[in-house]
């Protein structure tokens, strides 16, 4: 659940002095701002004298049940990814990723007086993220940073890696959460309500992706669980990709799914926020899979499954923003009335794109 706006604003303004009490030398610290526009962890910028800035973070408890948890899965990914980069992935020596900071008492977080869970990681200099698709270039260097992610970690023993969110992408669960709301909420119709409520009920009864993967005689891997469009950093300069950041994800998991929500993500040329005519942009989506595949290859079994994901992953977000608005916008953060149904429609209707080029898509994994 999100706190209430009012008392997270307050809760912001006493975290900066907690931050002193166990960033390393903290006597050295010029500043310390907010960074980003998260909607889950609150992030800082920590600046030095004469050390490089540090990122800070409090886990949002209310979203991963085991922050402590979650802070040591990136601690522990963060550490083997470092051990990677190595001539035998000479075309990942590109990527970087955050480290994990120690904290004055040399543990990897820091739980405050009132439960609350920090950690500090480096700072990516000259990293920007965007929350759409800015340039020609863009899905070529994301598709090859998500591979070298992928081809980085496909010999990391994911068994050791706590659920950082359980029920996350188990679509089921997330329907008879709909089934419930539909049935008892308190919102007025409107046409954007009827649009999103028909395409969902539609499809309420497809298969999904878990179930084909059963058929396909898949394996999970480990994937980062969140790849949209602004947790890739690029190069302010160059463009170029720079790193995969938020890895508070991180998980056992099909690459489908991985793939499937980085497709979803880029290929909406407008963006999530779009007012603007949606569609899924085959274009990109063609250069984001080859230089996916330059980076990393899948069986047969795994490219089958990426039209799939990309279908799936889209319509599950459209069917949480739809839900969270029936409601009344308990868990995604909104700034304006009726910014989730909006939120739904735009991805139903990508969703419908996605449906009609399933074709295409197939093509491109080679699936045809």
């Amino acid at each position: 659940m999100v706190e209430d706006a009012k008392d997270r604003a307050a809760q912001d303004r006493t975290w900066p002095s907690t931050i002193y009490s166990f960033v390393p030398d903290a006597d050295q610290v010029c500043t310390i701002a907010p960074l980003g526009e998260g909607n889950i962890n609150a992030t800082y910028l920590v600046s030095y004298e004469n050390r490089p800035p540090l990122v800070v973070q409090r886990l949002n408890e209310s979203v991963f049940p085991d922050p402590i948890g979650v802070a040591r899965n990136v601690e522990l990914i963060t550490s083997y990814l470092s051990t990677r980069w190595s001539e035998d992935f000479g075309r990942c020596t590109f990527c970087r990723f955050p480290e994990v900071i120690k904290c004055k008492d040399g543990r990897s977080w820091f739980e405050d007086q009132s439960g609350g869970v920090w950690r500090c990681l480096s700072h990516v200099d000259n990293g920007v993220s965007y929350p759409r698709v800015v340039s020609d270039d863009q899905p070529t260097e994301a598709g090859m940073m998500l591979g070298c992610f992928h081809a980085l970690l496909e010999d990391f023993d994911g068994s050791v890696l706590v659920d950082p969110l359980p029920g996350f992408h188990h679509l089921r669960n997330y329907e008879y959460s709909y089934l419930e709301a539909i049935s008892s909420h308190t919102r007025s119709e409107n046409s954007e309500f009827i649009y999103c409520r028909k395409r969902i009920d539609d499809r309420l009864k497809n298969r999904v992706l878990e179930e084909l993967v059963e058929e396909a005689e898949t394996h999970k891997r480990v994937i980062h669980g969140d790849p949209k469009c602004d947790n890739f950093l690029f190069d302010r300069r160059t463009g170029k990709a720079l790193a995969l950041i938020d890895l508070d994800t991180v998980s056992r998991g099909l690459l489908a799914v991985d793939i499937g929500d980085c497709l979803r993500s880029f290929c909406n040329p407008a963006g999530e926020k779009a007012q603007s005519t949606i569609f899924f942009d085959i274009g990109i989506c063609e250069r984001l899979l080859k230089s996916y595949f330059k980076a990393f290859d899948l069986s047969r079994t795994e490219k089958f499954l990426i039209y799939h994901g990309v279908r799936l992953l889209t319509y599950e977000l459209g069917l949480r923003f739809f839900t969270d608005h029936l409601n009344n916008d308990r868990y995604f953060k909104i700034t304006r009335k009726d910014e989730n149904l909006q939120r739904a429609q735009v991805q139903l209707k990508l969703l419908e794109s996605i449906e009609k080029q399933r074709s295409e898509i197939e093509k491109l994994v080679g699936i045809d």
